[in-house]
C-alpha cells in the first residue's frame, strides 16, 4: 500500500456521539486536491466506546479507517501515538469535538504547499448549546479562535524574548513530519503532558527552532461549547490552567529565565490585585453573570501559581 498524503488523526476520550460527527465531517471532505487520505482514531478511554463508531463509519468510509486504543492517561502520549500511528506525509490533527468544514483539509494543505510551511493551523469557531455567549463574553471571543491574520499569512508565535505571542492547539492543525520531526523523534514532551499545554509548548519549541507555521483562515472547524464551559467558575478555572501553561512555556524557552520569572510574577501580583478591585467594584463575587475582574484574578492566579498545576479538570460526561 503506498503511502497517504495525509493522515487524518482523532484523540478521543469518552464521546462516541461527539466523535461520530467529527469523523462523518472528516470523510466528507470535497478533496479537491485529490489527496490520498486515511483516518486514525486514538481512543483514551477503557470502555474503548469509539470502538464502535469507527466500525460502523470504515463499513462505507471513502478512504482507509484504523482504531487503536491507548490507554495512558497523558495528553504528550496520547497525541504521539496518534504521530506515530499516522502514515502520511503531513498529519492533520482534529479534536473529537469539532466538526470540519467540507473543504478544511484541501484549505489546510493548499496554505502549507503556498507558502513553503512546516506546519498549518486554522480557525475554530464556537456554537454555544445554550444558543448565545456567556453574558460576560458576549463575542463569544474566549471561545474560539482566530488569530486575526491574512489567510495563508506567516504567523510569527513567538518574541525575540522567547515570550508566545498566540496559544496554539493541535485541534485544526497539519503538520508536514518529515520536516518537522526528521529524526523520528516523539514531537511532545511527556513532561508537559500530565499537567497541559503539551501541544502548545509543541508550536512554540518547532517556531523556535525555524519551522515555519502558515495561517489557513479558510480551514474551519466549529466547536459546539457546551453550557457547563461556560459557567463562571469553569472559565475561572480553565482560565488559570491556560495562564500556568503560557508561563511554563515562556520560562522554559526564556534567555534569561529568571528575568521572565521575575516579570511574570510582577505581572501576576498587579493582575491579582487590579481582579479583585474590578470585581468588587463590579459586585461580581457571586455572579453567574459578570467575570471581567475575576477573569483577571485567574490570570494573575495563573501566573503566581505555575508550578502547581491545575492538570485535568473534570468534565461532566468523563468521568476519571
Amino acid at each position: 500500500m503506498s503511502r497517504p498524503d495525509v493522515s487524518i488523526v482523532v484523540a478521543t476520550y469518552n464521546r462516541p456521539a461527539l466523535l461520530a460527527n467529527t469523523l462523518r465531517s472528516c470523510l466528507a471532505q470535497t478533496n479537491r486536491l485529490g489527496l490520498s487520505l486515511e483516518l486514525v482514531v486514538i481512543d483514551n478511554h477503557p470502555s474503548l466506546n469509539g470502538e464502535p463508531v469507527v466500525a460502523e463509519l470504515a463499513a462505507t468510509a471513502p478512504f482507509p479507517m484504523r482504531y487503536v486504543a491507548e490507554g495512558t492517561r497523558n495528553m504528550s502520549t496520547l497525541r504521539n501515538r496518534g504521530f506515530s500511528e499516522a502514515t502520511g506525509r503531513f498529519v492533520a490533527f482534529i479534536d473529537d469535538d469539532e466538526v470540519a468544514d467540507p473543504d478544511w483539509l484541501d484549505e489546510l494543505v493548499s496554505a502549507a504547499r503556498d507558502r513553503d510551511a512546516e506546519i498549518a493551523v486554522g480557525p475554530r469557531l464556537a456554537i454555544f448549546e445554550a444558543g448565545h455567549p456567556p453574558a460576560y463574553d458576549p463575542q463569544g471571543a474566549q471561545f474560539a479562535r482566530d488569530l486575526h491574520l491574512p489567510d495563508h499569512a506567516l504567523v510569527d508565535l513567538t518574541a525575540a524574548s522567547g515570550k508566545p505571542r498566540y496559544g496554539l492547539g493541535t485541534g485544526n492543525s497539519l503538520f508536514d513530519m518529515e520536516r518537522c520531526f526528521p529524526n523520528g523523534e516523539a514531537p511532545m514532551r511527556l513532561a508537559f503532558g500530565d499537567a497541559g499545554g503539551e501541544d502548545a509548548e509543541l508550536f512554540v519549541r518547532l517556531h523556535r527552532e525555524g519551522r515555519r507555521i502558515v495561517w489557513a483562515a479558510k480551514a474551519q472547524v466549529t466547536e459546539i461549547v457546551p453550557v457547563h464551559r461556560t459557567e463562571v467558575a469553569y472559565r475561572l478555572i480553565r482560565t488559570r490552567r491556560e495562564t500556568q501553561h503560557y508561563v511554563s512555556i515562556y520560562i522554559d524557552g526564556a534567555r534569561h529565565k529568571r528575568l521572565a520569572w521575575a516579570i511574570l510574577t510582577a505581572k501576576g501580583i498587579l493582575q491579582l490585585a487590579a481582579g479583585a478591585v474590578i470585581a468588587t467594584a463590579l459586585f461580581e463575587f457571586g455572579s453567574t453573570t459578570r467575570a471581567r475582574g475575576r477573569l483577571t484574578m485567574a490570570h494573575g492566579l495563573g501566573k503566581l501559581s505555575w508550578k502547581n498545576p491545575v492538570g485535568y479538570i473534570q468534565e461532566p460526561n468523563n468521568p476519571a
